[in-house]
């Protein structure tokens, strides 16, 4: 994907897609480009489509730039290219825009953010925009961009970002861009030169999801760290998170490495274990390297106590949090014997 905004600058750019900060981005790049930052008072406005009539925004673009080269003009919400059905009042000439849009004013850079993850390709409106306008379709983000985007993040930083601190990140986090921008901004300012953005230091520094911590728990477990595994389970209880809750990803985490462990052992490569089992390709890399810890048959007798710790919380036998530490001693000494 091509996020670079190139000169000359075309008249009329229209993002949309899904992923608010790569519209943000593109958008302030396009913006900085048109205008000077001493003229962007004079000759940058913004008009949302679900409070005004897109003849105003039209109107505007057709004037000439106040002591400047080009006036930039922004349509926020244009609802009317898509199928839905937004709730306002406002009445847009819809002809007019597809006559400004055949015949841009060469003063103006229009541009037209549409934050809606389709269009609807079938309106004679938005195929005009796709054959005239520079169209930047930003929902798909390839790993390889994802990558060099956040990359770039750590550098403004002095900070870099490794792959390994990459895959940590998605892995702790998932494939949310704006807060994956702000973890890497963090792990930066935290690291700054003297230290790479590597795996400990997403663990160390960044926010950590649920499913990461359960991840570091099952860790603890198998490597025979009770008391570090115990004093994880308290602090995640002390979070208010729900010891069933907490016994179910523990029983899904011992899953997934057991299924990993199969299927490696069957030949399978990791991008196939990570299709066939749902879960994304570092995970499985990390599942592999715990599946080294147990044997299959430890694993299923994991999966066991799990499911008897499960029965002994839901017939009201034991207390929850005494059912998880008592599985935690038990899986662990089961591993030592």
């Amino acid at each position: 994907m091509d996020l670079s905004v190139r000169r000359p600058l075309a008249p009329v750019y229209l993002l949309y897609g899904t992923q608010d900060y790569l519209l943000r981005l593109v958008k302030r790049n396009i913006i900085r480009e048109a205008l000077p930052a001493e003229s962007r008072d004079f000759n940058f406005s913004s008009y949302d489509m679900l409070e005004v009539p897109v003849e105003s925004a039209l109107e505007d673009a057709e004037t000439v730039p106040f002591m400047g080269e080009k006036r930039v003009v922004l349509i926020e919400n244009p609802f009317f290219l898509t199928a839905e059905r937004a709730r306002t009042k406002v009445d847009h000439n819809l002809r007019r825009f597809e006559q400004y849009i055949e015949k841009p004013s060469p003063d103006t850079v229009l541009l037209i953010e549409a934050h809606y993850e389709k269009l609807d390709k079938r309106k004679k409106l938005v195929k005009t925009l796709e054959k005239t306008a520079h169209v930047y379709e930003l929902s798909r983000l390839s790993d390889a961009t994802l990558y060099a985007l956040l990359e770039k993040i750590a550098a403004r930083h002095g900070s870099v970002y490794t792959k390994e601190g990459h895959e940590q990140l998605l892995s702790s986090v998932g494939p949310h861009l704006t807060q994956l921008a702000n973890e890497v901004e963090k792990c930066a300012l935290y690291c700054g030169e003297n230290r790479t953005i590597d795996r400990d230091a997403v663990l160390e520094i960044g926010s950590r999801s649920l499913e990461t911590n359960v991840f570091l728990l099952v860790n603890k477990v198998m490597q025979k760290k009770t008391a570090d595994a115990l004093h994880l389970l308290h602090e995640l209880v002390s979070m208010k998170e729900e010891p069933l809750k907490l016994l179910a990803l523990l029983e899904r985490q011992f899953r997934i490495v057991y299924q990993v462990a199969c299927y490696r052992d069957a030949g399978y490569t990791q991008k196939n274990i990570a299709g066939k089992i749902g879960v994304h390709p570092y995970a499985v890399k990390l599942a592999a390297d715990q599946s080294r810890l147990y044997s299959a048959d430890m694993l299923k007798t994991a999966l066991e106590k799990c499911a008897e710790a499960d029965y002994r919380i839901k017939t009201g036998g034991m207390d929850k949090l005494l059912a998880l530490e008592l599985l935690i001693h038990r899986i662990a000494s089961a591993a030592s014997a």
